[in-house]
């Protein structure tokens, strides 16, 4: 398992597509704390999730995804104490 964070820009904001892309990434152990930024926590790739992904954007081919998977000593959070501690609870699964 690990930390993934995910990160999209779609090309029409407001479009029903975003349902899509909240109802998949609440299908994990997610954290939401900015505006277009996730992180979930998962057995998969980060390749796995793209892919999955990439098959409910609205306009795969204008959409923009990043999908990155996080270290544990990789991250430092500002005014964000709730994933701070989502981050810090050690059924966190983080990559090696």
């Amino acid at each position: 398992m690990s930390v993934i964070m995910i990160t999209y820009d779609l090309h029409k904001p407001g479009d029903s597509g975003y349902n899509a892309i909240y109802e998949y990434i609440k299908g994990y152990e997610h954290r939401h704390p900015v505006e277009s930024v996730w992180f979930i926590d998962t057995l998969k790739s980060p390749k796995e999730i793209r892919d999955e992904m990439e098959s409910i954007l609205p306009y795969p081919e204008n959409d923009r995804l990043i999908v990155i998977r996080q270290k544990k000593s990789g991250w430092a959070t500002f005014r964000t104490p709730i994933l701070a501690k989502w981050f810090n609870d050690d059924s966190r699964t983080w990559d090696k």
